[in-house]
C-alpha cells in the first residue's frame, strides 16, 4: 500500500512487508493502523510536491485473549488509517554564498582574539 510519491528522506513502512500469525491454530486478529500526514516537500530548484508521510502500527490479538474477554471481534485482519488535520510543509533552502564568507570571516577572527589573549595571559604572567 502506497500513498502520494515517496517522501524522500524517510521510507515507506508499508512496503514489501508481510504480516504472518505464527500461533498453532493460525488465527488471530490482526490491527494495522496507519496514520497519514499530508505534506508539501519542496527542494532547492524544484517544484514542490505534494505526497503523505504515514507511520504504521501493527498488533496481533490472539484468539486466547478475544475468548478471555468476550470480545464480539472476529479473527481477521483488521486495516483502519487516519489523516491527521494538519499538513507538514518541509522546504530545503541553502544559505547565501555571502552568509558563508561572513561566519567562516568570524570564525577565523574569533581564533586570532582567543589565540592572542591566551598568548598574552600566558606571557604577562611568566614574567
Amino acid at each position: 500500500i502506497t500513498f502520494g510519491e515517496p517522501f524522500p528522506p524517510a521510507t515507506d513502512p508499508l512496503k514489501e512487508t508481510t504480516h504472518t500469525i505464527d500461533n498453532e491454530s493460525g488465527v488471530a486478529l490482526h490491527n494495522i493502523a496507519i496514520r497519514l500526514v499530508p505534506t508539501m516537500y519542496k527542494r532547492p530548484l524544484s517544484r514542490a510536491r505534494a505526497t503523505y508521510q504515514s507511520s504504521v502500527v501493527s498488533h496481533i490479538v490472539q484468539p486466547q485473549t478475544l475468548a478471555q474477554q468476550r470480545s464480539t471481534s472476529l479473527p481477521g485482519v483488521s486495516l483502519s488509517y487516519d489523516f491527521t488535520p494538519l499538513a507538514v510543509h518541509h522546504v530545503e533552502r541553502r544559505e547565501n554564498l555571502f552568509i558563508f564568507l561572513g561566519s567562516l570571516v568570524s570564525i577565523v577572527g574569533g581564533v586570532f582574539v582567543t589565540v592572542g589573549l591566551v598568548s598574552g595571559c600566558v606571557l604577562g604572567g611568566v614574567s
